[in-house]
């Protein structure tokens, strides 16, 4: 069942939405401290009965609850019930299916109130619902008001004690948060488990499992010397696919310990696969929920990157255990507060696990690469949310549906924005902040303001409020530099200038960090450390650190050539750098930069101009040397071979045009498949020689892959390989890698062979959902202009589900996001089949509709015609009148 906003827009003539003013909060009017939840479990009626101690803390006796698609059964005060049906005049009662409001109550007291639930009919996946057979909750952020009348909002902490009962051959496994206090045989076949959560926590971290799953499990010693129990359930077929998860969650513990001094807090920490999941993982207190995508793999069913995911996921739902849990949101604007942080340490952690064990060299490798990464998915999802319809600050003013707000501004933004602290303060100096964060805020409902405020006290540092200007910035900060030589002072001058978006709603200027280097005409690097500027106004430098603090700025160096400048080195801030390097610059910085991070972004600029031009010579021949040096990781080198993507092409037009996009991109492969030949053959033989060993998803051995899957790609594209010789190889394939990497150029070459491969392929893992959804998304996002018929085709196929968020994302969200040509055909086609299932998707489960809907947020940059087929897309899903306020703020915002 889905709940529809009243208020929600909609046709002509209907009220305005509702907008939540984050200047607008209260306090809660009631603080409830303890909840006592008894669950009579059944997938089609689930019985709750919530009994909790409330007191009042504000001026009114009339305590408002929240609710969602609930049915009330009945009302007791202090033991004493209250009728329901004659809406009882001496407490004002009040309710509905959305809400429950008692007035005329005590100052404090207990109230008992039992409602009835359908987890089956619930395809929202929101609140407590059905999956294959079992029962699982997610409430993060509005969902606990789906299963039970309450003030759901993350500053009503509480502690929770929870009795489940059910049958115990549907549900031989019942959990809850915290630690299990005891279970028991009921008889007649139902038998009861007792959870009790010693942590005071919000609703939305509550959690419940009931299901037939299997578990493994491990005891650790964590650094006190306290024992505790991991555990990992699945279902009985999934359970050898989850070693993996378990290992990974180990890792982040011990990392947790060692990088910030942070224990595991409970006896037991579990973690669940559930097949249905709306999101990638939710940390529920002791209890983390995760979509199966994030918990098993195998080398036959699970890719490089799955492999990267989980333990990436893993690692930050158990950071959230302090950085969400201990210390929590005073309100939902404050989201940042808990996933931008949370961002930040996964990728801290995923980039020393990625170089653990390494040689000096190659570990800089293996964290430029994660560092690489991170950037590409800034610029790729981040960069255009902030130049579109859905743009915000990193904690936004106002919103109409906060589900709508878990956005890569407010995830990774927000981590990149943390990791400017970082830059700033210094990693000691970083601890040390973190370290008076806990110990002034923890078991406490908190503000950004009091974040940073923790890390600028630690460090005696006083520019916290110049600092949150971050927080309340939308747009992507523009840094334009210009340099100026002469010879005659010996002077070089390097000018910064910041340009904030102009739908910014904050004004001021930023603080922002700019690492730097510069090259010298022999190639050598200035010791920025021992030169210190003979000038410096409008910043403050610190050696290879120029902290850029007003509108503009400037630095004179005494140097004895003109130099170089490698800017924003390690991408130290989120802005768009504009500075007109030449491409002897470039090759410059790409053949010397000593910041790898540099050396691949001087690639990339390169690339795009050769697109520009459609000159590939000196690109070519700066890319032979990269591809040749046996120094570099092996994915670092991939990564510095690989060009843009076609998403981050289309930001750099003034008006998109995708199949030039495409054109200019095949253009740019082909010149350097053939430039390159010897060595992309050298690398196919010696490279995937040595990849006969058996499957590590190490990041070393995962380099291997990636950089011979991307020469044996770019070979057959060429035809240097034909596609006979692909499909061998294919039927041979050691391991899930190098099975879809072959299948995609086998795809993309539309040969006979690629139907063959396709065929097999479902003959292997048709019964794998994982695998299969791999299948799916290869075939959605072919270059061939018939991917939209084979859209299509696969959603009438036996294997497509549409009641599965993972599924319908490997078809429909890997069609809209990712094939940018395929679905923005020229006959406006792909934007009728946008239409039509986003209103489709809408009837069941509206968060995965309004995920779907973004797919047109930047409708506006297209040429005239395709603007006006989406437009005409766009009003068609506004004008439906059963929409749910999540999709109708979606398309609202993008038509403006």
């Amino acid at each position: 069942m889905q709940a529809r906003d009243a208020n929600a827009a909609g046709p002509a003539g209907a009220p305005e939405p509702r907008v939540i003013r984050r200047q607008d909060y209260k306090a809660p009017s009631h603080r409830i401290s303890t909840v006592a939840l008894d669950f009579t479990l059944g997938l089609e009626s689930t019985r709750v009965i919530n009994t909790f101690d409330f007191a009042q803390t504000g001026a009114t006796n009339a305590l408002e609850l929240h609710g969602d698609a609930l049915q009330l059964v009945g009302i007791a005060l202090d033991d004493r019930p209250i009728d329901i049906d004659a809406h009882d005049p001496v407490y004002g009662l009040d309710y509905s299916d959305q809400h429950l409001r008692i007035s005329n109550l005590p100052v404090s007291g207990q109230l008992r109130i039992e409602t009835i639930i359908n987890p089956q009919a619930n395809t929202e996946l929101m609140g407590l619902y059905a999956s294959q057979g079992g029962l699982f909750t997610q409430c993060e952020s509005e969902g606990f008001r789906r299963i039970t009348y309450f003030l759901d909002r993350p500053d009503v902490m509480s502690t929770y004690e929870v009795v489940m009962r059910g049958d115990r051959a549907l549900f031989p496994v019942m959990l809850s948060n915290g630690n299990l206090v005891s279970q028991r045989d009921l008889g007649d076949g139902l038998h009861e488990a007792h959870w009790r959560d010693p942590f005071p926590k919000p609703s939305y971290l509550f959690a419940l499992v009931a299901a037939d799953l299997e578990r493994i499990e491990e005891s650790i010693k964590t650094r006190s010397g306290k024992k505790a129990l991991l555990q990992v359930y699945t279902r009985r077929e999934d359970l050898s696919q989850a070693g993996f998860a378990l290992s990974s969650l180990k890792r982040a513990i011990f990392w947790d310990e060692k990088r910030y001094g942070l224990e595991l807090d409970l006896e037991r920490f579990m973690v669940v696969a559930v097949p249905d999941f709306n999101s990638g993982a939710m940390e529920n207190k002791g209890l983390n929920l995760f979509n199966t995508k994030y918990v098993l793999a195998d080398p036959q069913t699970a890719t490089d990157l799955d492999y990267d995911g989980i333990e990436s996921v893993i690692a930050h739902e158990y950071f959230h255990n302090w950085t969400g849990n201990r210390i929590t949101c005073r309100d939902w604007f404050q989201l940042t507060l808990k996933e931008g942080l949370t961002v930040f340490r996964d990728s801290e952690f995923s980039s020393d696990m990625a170089a653990e064990g390494l040689s000096p060299t190659r570990a800089e490798s293996a964290k430029a690469l994660r560092r690489i990464d991170s950037v590409r998915v800034l610029r790729a999802a981040q960069f255009p949310e902030d130049a579109g319809p859905m743009a915000h600050p990193i904690r936004p003013d106002s919103y109409q549906e906060i589900r709508n707000f878990y956005t890569a501004t407010v995830y990774e933004k927000g981590a990149e924005v943390i990791r400017m602290l970082q830059t700033v303060l210094g990693i000691d100096g970083f601890r040390r902040g973190m370290d008076l964060y806990f110990a002034r805020h923890d078991g406490q409902a908190v503000t950004c303001e009091e974040f940073v405020g923790a890390m600028f006290d630690a460090n005696q540092q006083k520019n916290a409020e110049k600092f949150m200007r971050w927080y309340d910035t939308s747009g992507t900060p523009r840094v334009v530099v210009t340099d100026a030589w002469s010879s005659e002072e010996s002077c070089y001058r390097l000018q910064f200038k910041q340009v904030l978006s102009q739908s910014s709603p904050q004004k001021e200027p930023l603080p922002i960090p700019i690492n730097f280097g510069l090259l010298l005409p022999n190639q050598t690097e200035v010791d920025l450390v021992e030169t210190a500027p003979v000038a410096c106004k409008g910043g403050e430098f610190k050696g290879e650190l120029f902290i850029l603090n007003d509108e503009s700025a400037e630095i004179s160096i005494e140097l004895p050539a003109r130099p170089v400048p490698s800017l924003l080195r390690g991408f130290s801030a989120p802005v768009t750098l504009e500075y007109p390097y030449s491409d002897a610059q470039l090759l410059t910085l790409l053949a010397h930069d000593s910041d790898p991070v540099n050396r691949w972004e001087a690639g990339q600029r390169l690339m795009l101009g050769a697109m520009e031009s459609m000159e590939f010579e000196p690109i070519i021949g700066a890319l032979k040397a990269i591809a040749a040096d046996s120094g570099l990781d092996n994915g670092y080198k991939a990564a510095m071979l690989t060009p843009p993507s076609e998403l981050y092409m289309a930001e750099q037009m003034p008006v998109v045009d995708p199949q030039a996009i495409r054109a200019a991109r095949n253009a740019l492969r082909a010149a350097l498949t053939t430039g390159l030949r010897d060595e992309l053959l050298s690398i196919d033989e010696s490279v995937r020689t040595s990849l006969k060993a058996a499957y590590s998803p190490d990041p070393t051995s995962a380099g291997r892959r990636s950089l011979a899957n991307l020469a044996q790609h770019w070979l057959a594209l060429g035809g240097a390989l034909p596609s006979s010789e692909l499909f061998k190889r294919f039927r041979q394939a050691p391991n899930m890698t190098d099975r879809i990497a072959l299948l995609q150029a086998l795809v993309e070459g539309d040969s006979d062979e690629a139907a063959d491969a396709l065929v097999l392929y479902l003959e292997q893992f048709g019964g794998h959902p994982l695998a299969l959804d791999k299948w799916f998304t290869v075939q959605v996002t072919m270059t061939s202009e018939t991917a939209l018929l084979r859209v299509k085709s696969l959603l009438t196929h036996p294997k497509f589900d549409a009641t599965n968020p993972n599924r319908v994302r490997s078809v429909l969200g890997a069609f809209f996001h990712q094939n940018l040509p395929g679905f923005h055909r020229a006959d406006g086609e792909g934007y009728a089949l946008w239409a039509e299932q986003v209103l489709a998707i809408d009837r069941r489960n509206s968060q995965l509709a309004s995920r779907m809907a973004r797919a047109l947020d930047r409708w506006d940059r297209f040429e005239p015609q395709r603007k006006a087929l989406m437009r005409k897309a766009l009003e068609r899903v506004a004008s439906d009148a059963q929409l749910s306020s999540d999709v109708r703020e979606v398309i609202t915002k993008a038509l403006g």
